[in-house]
């Protein structure tokens, strides 16, 4: 098999989103402790130790009880799926879907392993301003943003044809014969 484009995007931006997620991750759970910040820029952004056990910004995380890892499996294991599927019907020069892919996938596994690791997933980038505080967040959280951000403006990008310039017929002056122009 031939690596294409959209091969060498997913084989090296996943890991490489994988492993700066996970080693923020390490980092951040062995120098701080839980709810402990420290300031990044003050009065925006902080890095604050917190556990995650629900979905995205903690939701549902009284709820799902002790089979949550199990549901998070079965959620990460439906997106691997549309992921490859995906991306085998991407085209080989294509770009922006294997990156919007590979982000995603980056950031699913990653707080997949979080929940194997530690029973829950890692979150430490506060973002607030005054009374405005956003959910707390991490590397991998940013990674499914983007690639669902870039997921959207691919799909509302128009369609090309299977050929990328239109062909046109044209009479050989004096020959009668037709030739095909493109």
């Amino acid at each position: 098999m031939k690596l294409v484009r959209k091969h060498w995007i997913i084989l090296l931006l996943t890991p490489l989103v994988l492993l700066l997620d996970q080693t923020s991750k390490l980092l951040v759970h062995r120098f701080f402790y839980p709810y402990q910040a420290r300031q990044i820029i003050p009065g925006f952004l902080e890095f604050r130790l917190v556990f995650n056990r629900g979905l995205a910004f903690g939701l549902f995380s009284d709820q799902l009880g002790p089979y949550s890892t199990w549901i998070f499996l079965g959620i990460t294991l439906i997106a691997f799926g549309i992921i490859v599927h995906l991306f085998f019907r991407t085209d080989h020069r294509a770009l922006l879907l294997p990156t919007a892919l590979s982000l995603v996938l980056a950031g699913a596994l990653g707080n997949l392993i979080d929940r194997f690791r530690w029973g829950y997933v890692v979150d430490f980038i506060n973002l607030y301003y005054r009374r405005f505080v956003w959910p707390t967040f991490n590397v991998a959280d940013i990674a499914i943003t983007v690639g669902i951000i870039l997921l959207l403006i691919d799909s509302f990008r128009p369609e090309k044809s299977s050929r990328s310039e239109k062909v046109e017929v044209e009479k050989e002056p004096g020959s009668g014969e037709e030739k095909c122009i493109q």
